[in-house]
């Protein structure tokens, strides 16, 4: 009875094995707003990247909990607890149903998330680690798009939210990681280079997945998926050339307060199809 009630209520959910734990999500053909978000790449290259010796006994926060995968990946990893924000209440169902079923309900706590004042439920604490996979698609201005990706034109909208007030939740020695797609030219991803130059000053290391796609030709999906008219992308284009973007990188960034340094390295491992599903070769809001 147990085992057909488990496969009832996972019938039309994704489960995914990622590390040495799974995760409950939805499938990519569900294309409500509210979706929980299939796991992609950059959660294998956050769980890649997370520094154990910094993550190890840690009071951690992840913005942006979605299915639950960082935080728990974080507790695998020795955080000693999570405190996890989401605004989507559809997420926060998955998650916990996550944590569950990975035996850490005493280790994550999920709250509600503040879409204007991100750090506002927990204004009044520092972290030892801070997480995110933020929504970081770039986006035409004024569609109906998932609230995990849509980040805005350059999709750096809710990344410039995290990094310019991260100093004041960040202990002295703690640390912060942050997964995000970044828009530049052929050579870096100069925007979030910028952008790290403009608010952290700190030590900052960016890590740069060396496989690179055109923005045009990222964007140029919103028509095929029928989530934008051509004029919308079209705009987003013309927009991209007068700022010099011509390129969209997946990018991991690392920061911790002390010497105010900034380095842009390649990563060791190559992450390839990184903008669709893991084991999927259909763009998100496409069924195929």
């Amino acid at each position: 009875m147990i085992n057909l009630l488990l496969n009832q209520t996972l019938k039309n959910k994704r489960m995914s094995h990622i590390g040495n734990f799974c995760v409950v999500t939805d499938r990519v053909e569900y294309e409500q707003a509210d979706q929980v978000f299939p796991l992609h790449p950059e959660n294998q290259f956050y769980l890649d990247e997370i520094v154990e010796n910094k993550v190890k006994g840690a009071k951690t926060l992840e913005i942006g909990v979605g299915s639950g995968v960082l935080s728990i990946g974080a507790v695998k990893a020795g955080a000693k607890k999570v405190t996890a924000l989401e605004i989507n209440p559809r997420a926060k169902n998955f998650a916990g149903f996550n944590v569950v079923l990975n035996g850490l309900e005493d280790k994550i706590e999920i709250k509600d998330g503040n879409i204007e004042d991100i750090f506002r439920p927990v204004q009044s604490e520092q972290f030892d680690y801070i997480i995110s996979n933020p929504p970081f698609e770039p986006t035409p201005p004024g569609i109906d798009y998932y609230l995990h990706s849509s980040g805005g034109i350059y999709g750096l909208n809710f990344v410039e939210k995290l990094v310019k007030d991260i100093d004041k939740y960040l202990t002295e020695k703690g640390h912060a990681q942050i997964v995000t797609f970044a828009p530049g030219d052929d050579k870096q991803p100069f925007m979030l280079v910028d952008m790290a130059k403009k608010y952290l000053r700190g030590s900052t290391t960016i890590k740069v997945n060396p496989i690179a796609m055109k923005f045009d030709d990222f964007v140029e999906r919103f028509v095929q998926i029928g989530k934008a008219t051509a004029e919308q992308v079209d705009a987003m284009k013309q927009q991209a050339v007068k700022n010099c973007v011509t390129h969209l990188y997946l990018c991991m960034l690392h920061y911790e307060k002390g010497q105010d340094k900034l380095n842009v390295v390649s990563t060791g491992k190559v992450y390839e199809n990184w903008d669709l599903p893991l084991e999927s070769a259909v763009p998100m809001g496409k069924q195929g």
